[in-house]
């Protein structure tokens, strides 16, 4: 069930109807989680097993890491809990990959390499990485593991963000797990405040610009350089928009529930930086990559070299998270040679006390987002050959016009116009702005982001990191 589809809105109106007729928090909780395995089970009941296997063997890998007093035995079920979650996760999102790398080697041996399903467990990539934090946080011994089999498989199968995130640590969710409360009319309007805001960035903006940039992708040796930076800036703006309003609809969704989730973007656009950039996107896969690779590695405590070093390896390791493919690696290379460069360099994220020039912050800030996009375009391409030409035709060929430069110059307006919102709303607060409206106000707003949604819709279309 896509949360932009009809389907959805059935099943979320049965699900909150029926949760405000309970009493207890348990019910709730039961509630919750059979809606959930059902919305799992929706995209494919098959695949259902995986997270019931992994909710098993972390539940009780939590509870024997607290109660076990022999570090040797804590090791072991750790590294039976990650063996067990990374071994699913490699089998089925790259088991294929290998194979297909394999291939070569395998016919010189008179073997043919066997091929796995094509299908990715949807959401693996997310729950995997969740249930992985919540074991090493066991652990280290830095929370308590959960006693309840209810809430841990609720913890791990949460609807509103099983599938995309964001990655939600467990001293985050479990505790609001505990204590489900009755709905709130004023939870239920905020929800579905910011459930409407992501579902407009979804079908109005990213589904729509979506068409143009397949257009550019599929053939961009058809096109000149404006209408190619105009696609590199359109998948800039569908990416985002996709993304962001996924979360949106998930933080809306969870807050409904009177649930928070944390936030998983701050204009990221807007960053001035590489090392920025990646405090602002995908905030709770950053933060998890920090402090569950880049740290345990030896973050920055070893010299200048390792350092470099380990910057490197986790966004090489980060890119390969996104996909089973090259180009992924590559993307996730081009972050990390960037974040040891601005190390090198001795760039931070920008702090409020820097005094800042003007000017400055505008050629860094112009400079980091052209970066970036040059990386969405190894990213959305789909192998080698086409990022080798699409790059390549960035900076070559005729100056000029052709079939898709209009289409590509409204959708880059729109990426500034967003920018400019974004800005306006971080130095005004839009949250302030918007509490100060009229209600009747409000509510206008809202009716136009649906009516908006309902001109402009394109067929049902999956969000980018559901692939993931």
């Amino acid at each position: 069930m896509l949360f932009n589809s009809p389907t959805f809105l059935v099943f979320a109106c049965a699900v909150f109807s029926l949760y405000a007729l309970l009493r207890q928090p348990r019910a709730r909780a039961l509630l919750l989680l059979a809606a959930s395995y059902l919305f799992y089970a929706g995209w494919d009941y098959r695949y259902l097993s995986l997270l019931l296997i992994s909710t098993s063997i972390d539940f009780a890998a939590g509870r024997a890491l607290h109660a076990e007093g022999s570090e040797r035995r804590r090791r072991a079920w750790l590294v039976a809990s990650l063996a067990t979650n990374l071994g699913l996760l490699g089998v089925f999102k790259y088991g294929n990959f290998l194979l297909g790398n394999l291939a070569g080697l395998l016919g010189l041996l008179g073997l043919e390499a066997p091929r796995l399903p094509d299908e990715i467990p949807i959401g693996i990539s997310f729950y995997t990485f969740q249930t992985i934090s919540y074991t090493i946080d066991c652990y280290r011994r830095r929370i308590r593991p959960c006693d309840s089999r209810l809430e841990f498989a609720l913890y791990v199968a949460f609807f509103p963000q099983l599938v995309a995130g964001p990655i939600v640590r467990a001293h985050d969710l479990l505790p609001q797990l505990r204590r489900l409360t009755a709905l709130r009319g004023s939870h239920v309007a905020e929800g579905l405040q910011r459930f409407t805001l992501g579902l407009f960035k979804k079908v109005v903006i990213a589904d729509n610009v979506g068409l143009f940039v397949d257009t550019v992708f599929q053939s961009p040796g058809s096109y000149g350089p404006i209408t190619l930076w105009c696609g590199a800036y359109g998948f800039a703006l569908q990416i985002y928009c996709d993304f962001s309003g996924y979360t949106d609809m998930a933080l809306g969704l969870a807050r409904a529930l009177g649930v928070r989730l944390p936030e998983n973007f701050a204009a990221p656009y807007l960053s001035t930086s590489i090392t920025e950039f990646w405090r602002r996107w995908h905030m709770s896969l950053s933060s998890w990559l920090r402090d569950y690779l880049y740290i345990p590695l030896g973050g920055s405590r070893g010299g200048v070299r390792q350092t470099y070093r380990n910057l490197f390896a986790t966004m090489l390791l980060g890119g390969l998270w996104h996909g089973a493919a090259w180009t992924f690696v590559l993307w996730g290379a081009f972050h990390g040679a960037l974040l040891a460069f601005e190390r090198a360099l001795g760039i931070r994220a920008k702090t409020h006390a820097e005094p800042r020039s003007a000017p400055l912050v505008a050629l860094r800030g112009l400079l980091t987002f052209h970066l970036v996009c040059l990386g969405w375009v190894i990213f959305r391409a789909p192998d080698f050959a086409i990022a080798r030409a699409y790059l390549a035709g960035l900076f070559q060929g005729p100056i000029g016009w052709d079939a898709g430069t209009e289409r590509g110059l409204a959708w880059a307006a729109a990426l500034l116009g967003l920018a400019a919102l974004q800005w306006a709303a971080r130095r005004f607060d839009a949250n302030e702005l918007w509490e100060r409206l009229h209600p009747s106000l409000q509510g206008a707003t809202l009716a136009a982001a649906v009516l908006a949604v309902s001109l402009w819709h394109v067929d049902e279309v999956a969000f980018i990191y559901f692939q993931f």
